[in-house]
């Protein structure tokens, strides 16, 4: 059964300000996801096929600034010759490498305990979601999520030969969990990704997949 812990007002809590603000409260339970670098989501890649559509790849730069940094990704992508939505949503290291995964799921695996307790995650192919709960004394949840995001970025690059260059975008997407259903609700919506994207059948089928061993019986 899917229980959220409660907060813990002793472990270290931190707020950003930045572009996309984040806040993350000690010992919260959070859903994140973040993408390969070049990577974008399907909503980015319909607005990106309506501007191609209408502009071809001579985009005004008005539409071009005005845009998210997901679309002018997109948008440069399209320019270079970039047009149908898989090449678009590139690259896909998570689903063409097992190495690049396994250092993935090592590193999730290897924290679990010490920064967050792990309860369910998926690897997509360009793209990973996380149900965690922070755990580390010393460490807020902003900086436990950057030191796994360096380590796996600059492991994989050495596997795919692309030292120096940017694995990760830069930029996390995060949900703070309050309630029970919420987090059923996370947790499905993460393992049944596979599944909404024809990826798999069940969520089960999908090696990326993996949900913690006290929970499985959760419905």
């Amino acid at each position: 059964m899917l229980v959220l812990k409660a907060q813990d007002d002793n472990l270290p809590s931190f707020r950003t300000a930045r572009r996309r603000p984040h806040l993350y409260p000690g010992g919260g339970t959070f859903m994140i996801g973040f993408r390969l670098a070049g990577s974008i989501t399907r909503p980015a890649i319909r607005r990106v096929h309506e501007v191609v559509e209408k502009y071809g790849i001579q985009i005004p730069p008005k539409i071009y600034w005005e845009a998210t940094a997901e679309e002018r990704i997109g948008f440069r992508q399209a320019m270079e010759g970039a047009t149908d939505r898989r090449s678009l949503n590139g690259p896909f290291h998570l689903h063409h490498n097992e190495e690049v995964r396994k250092v993935i799921q090592e590193s999730i695996a290897y924290r679990d305990g010490t920064h967050w307790e792990v309860i369910a995650y998926t690897l997509m192919p360009n793209h990973v979601h996380l149900v965690v709960r922070h755990i580390h004394p010393e460490w807020h949840f902003g900086k436990v999520l950057q030191h796994f995001k360096r380590h796996t970025a600059r492991q994989c690059n050495k596997i795919l030969g692309l030292t120096g260059q940017a694995f990760w975008e830069e930029e996390s997407y995060d949900a703070v969990i309050l309630s029970d259903e919420a987090l059923k609700q996370f947790v499905k919506y993460t393992l049944l990704n596979p599944v909404v994207c024809g990826l798999s059948k069940g969520w089960q089928d999908w090696p990326g997949n993996f949900l913690q061993k006290e929970h499985c019986t959760s419905k």
